[in-house]
């Protein structure tokens, strides 16, 4: 009887083991087909211009940013859809003279928008996109606007507020300008891809470039929004070149999304007020 239950017990914790097993198989499964794949390597389905003038289209299974003069606008193609709390990752190839990067939970303005941001007053211009940007910045011509604290300036994977702030990493938000520029450099490949990595989930937001940390902020002006890929359309700074034909590609576009559960307080930042102003005739 004894040999019977005894049997009978490593039966049952096999099952067990077996069931254990199973869910854990699940699991990662589930964990495997959780990315998105954001662009099909075939044409811009789910994709949309918002702004600019730049050529966008699909070669080689990239979507390539192409930049052309006489333009005063950024070219953003974005997102179809909104996200809020997620992982991203790509891999972009950019040419040396452009400047270019990814926009994450930005936002359209048809209209004049109005903000008000601790007590700062904010206007966004219609017909901008206004958000978070990721920088691709890979020349060192390109110079901070207000002082020379270094002789090359290398910015991939810094944030920047696009229409409102301006940047925030390295800026208002912190990392030190010179530090920043010297890790860009040796991180950054020229002429190369390079992969971006980048986080968002509540107000925190991380941005990695080649596996390593670049800048880290905690902000809570825009918790959802599109995702974007700009081209900048302007001339170089220092060597006066044309940016015609300058390119920018992108490939290995996904998204995983990251399930936050907070307080519904920690979601609505009470020093934000936003009004849409009337069209001008």
């Amino acid at each position: 009887m004894s040999n019977i239950l005894g049997v009978l017990f490593i039966m049952r914790k096999f099952k067990l083991i077996l069931f254990a097993f199973s869910i854990l198989v699940g699991q990662q499964i589930i964990a495997k087909e959780i990315w998105i794949n954001l662009f099909n390597g075939k044409n811009l389905s789910g994709w949309t211009r918002k702004t600019g003038d730049a050529k966008f289209y699909v070669s080689d299974n990239c979507i390539v940013g192409e930049a052309v003069s006489g333009s005063d606008t950024n070219s953003v193609l974005c997102t179809k859809k909104s996200y809020d709390n997620f992982i991203l990752e790509l891999d972009f190839k950019v040419d040396h003279q452009l400047f270019s990067g990814v926009h994450i939970r930005s936002e359209y303005a048809t209209n004049e928008i109005r903000l008000n941001w601790n007590g700062v007053a904010l206007t966004i211009p219609g017909g901008n996109v206004y958000g978070y940007l990721v920088l691709i910045d890979p020349s060192p011509n390109h110079r901070w606007w207000t002082a020379s604290l270094y002789d090359q300036r290398w910015w991939t994977a810094g944030i920047y507020d696009e229409k409102r702030r301006m940047w925030l990493y390295p800026g208002s938000l912190g990392g030190d300008p010179d530090e920043f520029s010297r890790q860009g450099k040796e991180i950054f490949k020229t002429n190369d891809w390079n992969h971006f990595r980048i986080e968002a989930v509540g107000d925190s937001i991380k941005t990695y470039l080649n596996s390593v940390l670049c800048a880290h902020i905690n902000d809570s002006m825009t918790l959802k929004g599109f995702i974007g890929l700009q081209v900048r359309d302007w001339i170089s700074d220092d060597d006066h070149e044309t940016l015609e034909g300058a390119k920018v590609r992108f490939k290995n576009i996904r998204l995983k999304p990251v399930s936050l559960k907070l307080p519904k307080a920690g979601l609505s930042p009470k020093t934000l007020t936003e009004t849409n102003s009337m069209p001008k005739n």
